[in-house]
């Protein structure tokens, strides 16, 4: 109503200029020492290399006011403490994310390492390596060896793998005692965004894996092809304890967010209700305020796929024509049960070929490729590719509607499958004939049929990793070197 609008003034009371001020720096130091040994073998001198590192890393945090510092005001209302030691501790009076505590962290990583170049033959060289890694109290430290090796059978066919252990130890922040806040749509919140917090782990150990791979590349000249097989088995992942899961539990496995949720639940002291109460009954899944979750070594994870990769030249006489492509076909990634203390939250599953919205390791189709053609003549670069992806199906979805919606009686199946994406673009490269600088000019169409992304049951209504929000589009732009 004209007249009656807020003041300046009011308004800038209200809307106070909030934020945090985060520097991150990392310090590394290296040494490597390197050569042949003196050593023959039928392939040649065996070679060496030898080094250590060390790795400082330091992060700071600090709020630019008082009133999103929560060691000032962890409370709803500015200077009271009277939640302190309640679940609604940290909320602060910005309540849904602007609190935050000033952090000061630093990590000090020492690592030595080693490697081993042995050419046993003139057609089979193998590597071996060691690495040790010490990450101090309380994350602790590892030694992880390695050893690859690459056989050429004939003259057109070389065999190829590799086995090995990785190490990943928490970062400071994991281990902190501290707390970020991150938004998230929870299914028992009927999709709504809420509060998640979470907090570090001083009792974290490090994640490590089992990898390796086997494979073979075909070269006749103008044909190249070649497929890996590969595998990751982690063990103790870092990862957080799942907030939607969490939430579900405590709801009772709702999409609504209409239905009461179950006050009584053993998960529910992870989980603050509006008002900081929760009455059995009539306490509903939009009441959740925010979900509380923690860094832990979450269940074993089994990754394994194959890669392919292929590419013929042609010869044309006026420049070379090149034909092939890429693509990754993901076999499993299979992670085993979560539980949350006692509680068993997430059944195993394989999370090829579904969206994974709300667990790891989100959207996995089956398939991935992109292929292409390509023509190379004088400056000029000339590349139509086409980029396929696997359609998933809605894990969430486990009947027919898939989701109950308030208002909505028949409910919905929308974004039930996502379907596959297929994407052409069209890229020009010249680089101009001058001498003073080297110029290049590139022009493009990009999603040149204005495909449109897959259908998700998701706020923005697309899935945002099959396909391109954008659509069409086309771009021009020159480089210039001297």
């Amino acid at each position: 109503m004209p007249g009656f609008e807020n003041s300046p003034e009011l308004l800038s009371w209200l809307y106070i200029p909030n934020g945090t001020f985060q520097r991150e720096e990392q310090w590394i130091g290296d040494a490597v020492l390197s050569g042949g040994t003196g050593f023959e073998l039928p392939g040649g001198e065996v070679a060496f290399a030898v080094g250590a590192q060390f790795r400082k890393n330091n992060f700071s945090s600090r709020p630019y006011r008082s009133e999103s510092n929560l060691n000032v005001n962890p409370c709803f209302i500015e200077g009271d403490t009277s939640c302190v030691g309640t679940p609604t501790e940290g909320v602060g009076p910005f309540i849904f994310l602007g609190g935050t505590r000033p952090t000061k962290l630093d990590q000090s990583v020492y690592a030595l390492f080693t490697e081993l170049s042995l050419p046993v033959l003139d057609t089979l060289e193998v590597s071996l390596a060691l690495r040790f890694e010490d990450y101090g109290s309380p994350v602790g430290s590892t030694l992880n060896p390695k050893a690859a090796a690459r056989f050429e059978a004939t003259d057109w066919l070389t065999l190829r793998g590799s086995i090995g252990t990785t190490f990943r130890g928490p970062l400071a922040s994991n281990v902190d005692d501290n707390f970020v806040t991150a938004l998230a749509g929870l299914t028992a919140a009927g999709g709504n965004y809420k509060s998640v917090d979470i907090y570090g782990n001083p009792d974290l150990d490090p994640e490590t894996a089992l990898t390796y791979n086997i494979g073979f590349i075909v070269d006749t000249g103008p044909l190249t092809f070649s497929a890996d097989f590969w595998t990751y088995e982690f063990k103790d992942q870092i990862v957080t304890t799942p907030a939607d899961a969490i939430a579900s539990f405590v709801g009772n496995g709702q999409t609504t967010g209409t239905a009461p949720v179950n006050c009584s639940s053993s998960l529910a002291y992870l989980v603050t209700f509006s008002g900081d109460t929760c009455v059995q009954g009539t306490t509903t899944g939009l009441d959740i305020a925010r979900v509380r979750t923690q860094f832990v070594n979450g269940p074993d994870v089994t990754v394994r796929g194959i890669d392919f990769a292929a590419n013929y030249d042609i010869d044309a006489g006026f420049g070379v024509v090149s034909i092939g492509g890429n693509a990754t076909w993901n076999l499993n990634y299979k992670t085993d049960e979560f539980s949350v203390g006692d509680v068993l939250v997430t059944e195993a599953y394989d999370a090829v070929g579904f969206g994974n919205y709300f667990r790891d390791p989100g959207t996995l189709p089956e398939w991935r490729a992109n292929g292409y053609v390509n023509v190379r003549t004088g400056g000029l670069n000339l590349r139509y590719s086409v980029n396929y992806i696997d359609s998933v199906f809605d894990e969430r979805c486990t009947g027919d509607p898939c989701f109950a919606i308030a208002g909505v009686p028949a409910g919905s199946n929308f974004g039930k499958n996502s379907g596959s994406y297929v994407q052409q673009d069209l890229v020009a490269n010249y680089e101009l004939p001058v001498e003073f600088a080297k110029v290049q000019l590139t022009a493009a169409v990009l999603n040149i049929f204005d495909e449109e992304p897959a259908q998700a049951y998701l706020p923005i209504g697309y899935n945002p990793f099959i396909g391109n929000a954008i659509g069409r589009n086309f771009r021009v732009g020159m480089r210039v070197g001297f």
